[in-house]
């Protein structure tokens, strides 16, 4: 398999959870419209986790946005406004061994059309 390793990655894996009884896929969609990611796998999950003093534990979806490193911030600050939890999961992770052709569509899918 073809791959490309560089000291700095240009593909960017985000992690974000999000509550199953809502309407995440529409949300999804309009990430992915805005060329903010070239795909977003949805992954549903039960977490058990502490919050306020207390372990929860919820379904959610865990949501893995494929992007480019330059695409973060941006990808960021949308979540960070519309997500519905008071204390969003945002988590990014570089990835050095990609397939160039994989990368080259990533690139692509996330460049602003004329």
């Amino acid at each position: 398999m073809t791959s490309t390793h560089t000291s700095e990655p240009n593909l960017s894996l985000v992690l974000v959870t999000y509550p199953v009884g809502t309407d995440y896929q529409t949300w999804c969609r309009s990430i992915i419209s805005r060329r903010l990611a070239a795909c977003v796998n949805i992954v549903k999950v039960n977490s058990i986790y502490w919050w306020k003093e207390n372990i929860e534990e919820s379904d959610e979806v865990l949501l893995i946005f494929k992007t480019t490193r330059d695409k973060v911030e941006a990808l960021k600050e949308v979540v960070m406004k519309e997500h519905p939890y008071e204390v969003p999961e945002f988590i990014q992770i570089g990835a050095d061994k990609v397939g160039e052709a994989y990368l080259r569509w990533v690139i692509n899918s996330t460049n602003e059309k004329e």
